[in-house]
């Protein structure tokens, strides 16, 4: 049997974790052994340590870099994140195969974890690619930028993708390791789980085709009863250090719905203020599942997960994209007709947009056509999918 090293790097919350938990478990019930290197201890305590999983601290830049303009391309989103600093960017490379020595897996499963996967390239050890279109950009050189709904500068695209390469060939010269002509190499492994719908991909511009289905948590979390109210039901996922916050929490708690809303987290007072009558705030996971089989509307920031169960079970969304990755998301959401995408500063009219989402057919119907489409998706036999591609690659590479 063998060993399976589980990768997250980059990334918040639960949706890295709770996709995957779901191919570790099925992995594990075959015989293997699974351990995880996280971002996130305190996600880990919630999700992995009720599994008796055991967990590590990945290796991370912890520097706050300064002075960059908005990340237009993946290349510039790893700026942030040590691809300026060949000196620091080693460091962090070396405590990742230092980690990976101490660990001795056979494979390493890697979800957004863009230095895991340089610091992994050319040992003699199978690496596997899992994630949403966000975290697997598509080849090319350069890179594509990420709002394809635009024109960009494509002179700063070529010139911030030969900086990354530049750094991160740096590090691979002394590790010893095969260097890349391109960022796109990056990404390069024994085998890609793209764990999404062509539909929902940030990027509708990729060329390939083998989508094996989204993967999210359904069971986990508390199965909440909805309030006593007369309204439609809707629920949300919503930050705590989201701007617009108090304006959609207090939109929601006049608005007459049955709400149930996860903030984790939720400050003391955010639970006193919101927390009664029709509404209940609860600071920790609610049962996807439940929530999605009994709203009327979910409310989110635009996350792969979230997103992807409640539009296969015909529920429509409105989004408030927090950062670019979402951005995209919500870009794609928005082109199906399933969801009013929605910026932070929009959210002080929230009464009146909530009334119009919660009044337009024209949503549920774009929404209900996409869980048509895909009725007879089994997340079940896409876990038992990855599970087989995570098994293959051990035996193609140690035959």
């Amino acid at each position: 049997m063998a060993r399976y090293l589980f990768a997250w790097e980059l990334g918040g919350d639960y949706g890295h974790l709770a996709r995957l938990l779901p191919v570790a478990l099925e992995l594990r019930a075959r015989g293997h052994e699974v351990v995880f290197a996280v971002r996130d201890l305190m996600g880990a305590e919630k999700l992995l340590t009720p599994h008796g999983i055991r967990t590590w601290q990945a290796p991370l830049w912890l520097r706050k870099v300064t002075q960059l303009p908005d990340a237009i391309t993946y290349s510039e989103l790893l700026m942030r994140f040590g691809y300026l600093n060949a000196t620091a960017l080693t460091g962090i490379c070396r405590a990742w195969r230092n980690l990976i020595d101490l660990l001795a897996p056979d494979v390493v499963v890697m979800d957004h974890a863009p230095t895991a996967l340089l610091a992994t390239r050319g040992l003699a050890l199978a690496r596997v690619n899992f994630g949403d279109g966000f975290c697997i950009p598509p080849h090319g050189r350069p890179m594509p930028h990420f709002r394809w709904w635009m024109r960009e500068n494509m002179v700063r695209v070529q010139d911030s993708e030969q900086h990354a390469v530049a750094t991160a060939n740096q590090v691979l010269l002394a590790l010893d390791a095969p260097t890349m002509a391109g960022m796109g190499e990056l990404r390069d492994c024994d085998a890609t789980l793209m764990c999404s719908f062509a539909e929902l991909d940030h990027y509708p511009q990729r060329d390939d085709n083998d989508y094996l289905g989204p993967i999210f948590s359904l069971g986990q979390g508390a199965d909440l009863p909805w309030p006593d109210a007369p309204g439609p039901r809707v629920f949300a996922y919503l930050k705590p250090e989201y701007a617009g916050l108090d304006n959609i929490l207090a939109a929601l708690h006049k608005s007459g719905a049955s709400a149930l809303v996860h903030v984790p987290g939720a400050a003391r007072k955010t639970l006193q203020t919101f927390s009664n009558g029709s509404m209940v705030v609860s600071p920790d996971p609610l049962d996807m599942a439940a929530m999605r089989g009994g709203c009327d509307l979910a409310i989110c920031h635009g996350g792969a997960g979230t997103t992807a169960a409640m539009l296969l079970a015909g529920k429509p969304l409105m989004v408030f994209p927090m950062q670019m990755e979402q951005t995209m998301a919500a870009h794609r959401l928005s082109g199906l007709g399933a969801a009013v995408v929605l910026a932070a500063e929009a959210s002080a009219q929230m009464p009146r947009l909530l009334r119009k989402a919660l009044a337009d057919t024209a949503l549920t119907q774009a929404a209900q056509a996409f869980a048509q489409r895909h009725q007879a998706y089994d997340q079940q036999a896409t876990i038992r999918s990855a599970a087989d591609r995570c098994e293959a690659v051990v035996r193609t590479t140690n035959p």
